[in-house]
C-alpha cells in the first residue's frame, strides 16, 4: 500500500479513535497522521503537516455545515477531502460533493473495506484531478503566450469567452472589452455568418474587419470545433492585411500598365493605321478600272471599310473618348451604340437624385470596363433580347444592376470563363463589391455596389 498522509477533522474523540484505529488495520503504511477538533487547529497543522486526504466532520467545535468544507478548502486547496456524515445532514453533504468534495460516507456505515475503498478511490480522484488542472494551465500558457491571435468562442454567435494577449494586441482592445461580444461584431461591411456550423469540424474565411481605433485590416480565420458539451472553437487569426495591400498594390501596378499599353495601342490604331486605311480607301475610290474588274474594286473598296470600321471600334473600346465627360456619360453613350447595332434593346435607369459627383471618388475606368465586359458578354453569349442597366442609391451606397432576359445558366455547374475573371478583377481592383445571379432560360444579372463619396 502506498504511504498516506491523512488528516482528520472530528471533534469525537471516540470517533476520531476508531477512524485511526481502522485505518492501521487496513494496510495502509500511514507515514503520518493527524488528527484536529476545529478549523483554527487544521490552519495550525496546515505549518508543518501536508495531508494526501481528509476525512471530514461538517459539524465541529468552531464550524459547522457547508462552511466547514469551505474553510478546509481554503487552508488544503489542493487535498482529496471526504465528508463524514450524520443521518441529518445527509442533504448537506451531497452538496458540499458538488463543491469539490472527492465524497461522503455515513458515519453509521463506516468499517474497515468501505473506508479503503474510498480512501483508494478519493486519492486516485483527486491525482487525476490535479493532472486535468496541470493539463488545463499548459493549455492555457499555450494559448496566452502563443504568437499567433487566438480566440476561444461559443455557441452559434462566436461568442468571446478567451482571448490571447496576441489577438488583444491585433484588434488594440483590452480583455474586458472584448469578452463576451462576438467575432461578428468586428466586420466592417460584411454581414456573412458561418451556418450548420454545429455540424462540422472545420471552418475558414476571410474577414474584412475593423480594430477599436477604427483601422481596416482583413483576417483569415481559422475555426476548430472543439470536444465539449457546449457548441466551442479555437479561432486561429492571420492578419492578411499587408498581403492583401501588396496584392493591391501590385494589381494596381499592373492595371496601369495594362491600361497604358492599351491607349498606346488605341492611338496607334486611331492615328497610325487608322489614318493610313482612310487615306488607302481615298485612294483606291478615286482608281478608274475596267469595266470587268468594277465588282471586284467594289468587294474590295467594302473589305476595305470595314477594316476602318473595326479598327475604330478596337480603338474606340481601347480607349472610350466618352469616359473623359463623366461615366454617366460613357453608359449613355455606350447604351445608344448598342441600341443602333439593332441586335437588341439596352435600356437604362438612372434614378434623377444621381449625379455625376456621387461616383467621383470610384475608379470610373475599371467601372466602365466592367460595365463593358459584361454587355459584350451578353451580346455574345446570351441571346437576349433586353438589357437593363440601373442605377440608384441605396443608404450610403451606390447600387448598380445590370441584367439581361437571355438563356442564363445555372450556376456551380459552368465554368468561368475570361470575361467573368477580368470582371472579377476589375472590381477587386476597384474596390468595388459584387456577385452574379442566373437563373436556366430566365437571364443573368450582376449586382454591384460601392459607397457614396462622403
Amino acid at each position: 500500500m502506498e504511504i498516506a498522509q491523512i488528516l482528520i477533522v472530528e471533534d469525537d474523540r471516540s470517533f476520531s479513535d476508531l477512524l485511526q484505529f481502522q485505518l492501521s488495520t487496513l494496510g495502509f503504511q500511514i507515514g503520518d497522521s493527524l488528527s484536529v477538533q476545529s478549523i483554527q487547529e487544521a490552519k495550525e497543522a496546515s505549518e508543518d503537516f501536508s495531508p494526501d486526504l481528509i476525512l471530514l466532520d461538517l459539524n465541529i467545535l468552531d464550524s459547522h455545515g457547508i462552511k466547514t468544507y469551505d474553510s478546509i478548502n481554503s487552508i488544503y486547496s489542493d487535498c482529496s477531502v471526504i465528508v463524514l456524515s450524520g443521518m441529518d445532514d445527509q442533504d448537506i453533504a451531497s452538496e458540499v460533493v458538488s463543491k469539490g468534495a472527492q465524497d461522503y460516507l455515513l458515519k453509521s456505515e463506516v468499517g474497515p473495506e468501505l473506508l479503503k475503498k474510498t480512501i483508494r478511490y478519493g486519492i486516485l480522484r483527486k491525482t487525476l484531478s490535479l493532472k486535468l488542472k496541470q493539463s488545463e494551465k499548459k493549455y492555457r500558457d499555450v494559448f496566452n503566450n502563443s504568437p499567433i491571435p487566438m480566440f476561444k468562442l461559443e455557441g452559434e454567435e462566436l461568442k468571446i469567452v478567451m482571448a490571447n494577449q496576441a489577438s488583444l494586441l491585433l484588434y488594440e482592445i483590452q480583455e474586458e472589452e472584448i469578452i463576451g461580444e462576438s467575432f461578428y461584431s468586428f466586420n466592417y461591411k460584411d454581414s456573412f455568418r458561418f451556418t450548420n456550423i454545429e455540424k462540422n469540424t472545420f471552418f475558414r474565411k476571410e474577414f474584412s474587419q475593423k480594430k477599436k481605433s477604427g483601422e481596416e485590416i482583413v483576417v483569415d480565420l481559422h475555426l476548430n470545433k472543439l470536444e465539449q458539451k457546449k457548441l466551442s472553437f479555437i479561432a486561429h487569426i492571420d492578419d492578411k492585411t499587408e498581403e492583401v495591400l501588396f496584392e493591391k498594390n501590385k494589381f494596381d501596378i499592373i492595371s496601369q500598365a495594362e491600361e497604358s499599353e492599351k491607349k498606346k495601342i488605341a492611338r496607334e490604331l486611331h492615328d497610325g493605321i487608322g489614318q493610313n486605311m482612310v487615306l488607302l480607301n481615298l485612294l483606291f475610290q478615286n482608281m478608274n478600272v475596267p469595266e470587268k474588274e468594277k465588282e471586284n474594286h467594289s468587294e474590295v473598296a467594302k473589305i476595305i471599310q470595314n477594316c476602318i470600321k473595326e479598327i475604330k471600334e478596337i480603338a474606340y473600346n481601347l480607349l472610350p473618348p466618352e469616359l473623359e465627360r463623366g461615366f454617366l456619360n460613357a453608359v449613355n453613350r455606350f447604351a445608344n451604340r448598342i441600341n443602333a447595332t439593332g441586335r437588341l434593346e439596352f435600356f437604362i435607369e438612372i434614378e434623377k437624385d444621381v449625379v455625376e459627383e456621387d461616383i467621383s471618388h470610384v475608379d470610373k475606368f475599371n467601372l466602365y470596363r466592367i460595365v463593358q465586359e459584361v454587355i459584350n458578354n451578353a451580346i455574345k453569349h446570351s441571346r437576349a433580347a433586353h438589357i437593363y442597366f440601373r442605377l440608384r442609391k441605396q443608404k450610403n451606397q451606390i447600387k448598380i444592376e445590370i441584367e439581361d432576359d437571355g438563356v442564363g445558366f445555372e450556376e456551380g455547374k459552368i465554368k468561368e470563363g475570361l470575361g467573368i475573371q477580368n470582371v472579377k478583377h476589375r472590381m477587386k481592383i476597384a474596390k468595388i463589391n459584387g456577385e452574379f445571379s442566373s437563373i436556366v432560360d430566365q437571364g443573368t444579372k450582376i449586382t454591384m455596389f460601392f459607397d457614396l463619396d462622403k
